[in-house]
């Protein structure tokens, strides 16, 4: 959905920039330092994007990041690819970086978001381990444990949530998505046997896609 929503908007703008005669001085001069400079800066922009949708978008505020974001993006799409489509010699650079761009924005889109989540689980599991046995050996009057790390280790406000049971057992979330309302994504760790029972549950039902068991006492919970 989001590469077709993509490519209309792309097909839309360059559509109108082929039909502009100002647009003919930025054709012209494809090759001049500022053709170069949008094209680098879109490349940029399709490079980041996963990224810094996963880490610093959540609930209401993620429309002010990614509308802008996505606009701003396929502006400059258009512009770069309109020497293309009117079939105008250009260099190489900017053929091959019109198309990186491209091709690197609509997977970044569409695929990023996940793969960002599997190379942060991979990568930073040591850390939450380190945080969830601090949580363990020392009990933390606040239910919430604010960090300074940087990505988050816990999106949306870097806030990893404790729980500690009457019984003894110990919950700890570490978000992916805050999302919005009621609705919720996140590395959990738990020694509670009613959570274990649930999460156990989910990750065979229907829901099994997005919510998984990742190591022992660890669930990857989406709500």
């Amino acid at each position: 959905m989001g590469l077709i929503f993509a490519l209309i908007v792309i097909g839309i703008l360059t559509y109108i920039l082929s039909r502009q005669n100002k647009s003919e001085t930025i054709i012209q001069n494809n090759n001049s330092v500022l053709y170069k400079v949008l094209t680098i800066t879109t490349i940029g922009l399709a490079i980041v994007q996963a990224p810094l949708f996963y880490y610093y978008t959540y609930g209401l505020f993620a429309l002010f990041v990614v509308i802008p974001y996505l606009i701003i993006s396929l502006i400059l799409t258009g512009i770069i690819l309109t020497p293309l489509i009117k079939r105008k010699k250009v260099s190489s650079f900017h053929k091959y970086g019109s198309i990186s761009a491209v091709l690197g924005g609509a997977i970044s889109l569409i695929f990023g978001s996940e793969l960002i989540e599997n190379i942060d689980w991979e990568l930073r599991l040591k850390q939450r381990n380190m945080i969830v046995e601090k949580a363990l050996n020392v009990k933390i009057n606040d239910t919430k444990l604010k960090m300074n790390s940087f990505p988050p280790i816990s999106n949306g406000g870097n806030e990893v949530f404790i729980n500690y049971n009457p019984t003894g057992s110990i919950t700890v979330t570490f978000y992916i998505d805050r999302g919005f309302i009621d609705h919720y994504s996140a590395f959990i760790y738990t020694t509670d046997t009613s959570r274990i029972k649930e999460f156990e549950a989910r990750t065979k039902s229907e829901w099994n896609r997005t919510n998984k068991k990742m190591d022992e006492n660890w669930y990857r919970i989406s709500e």
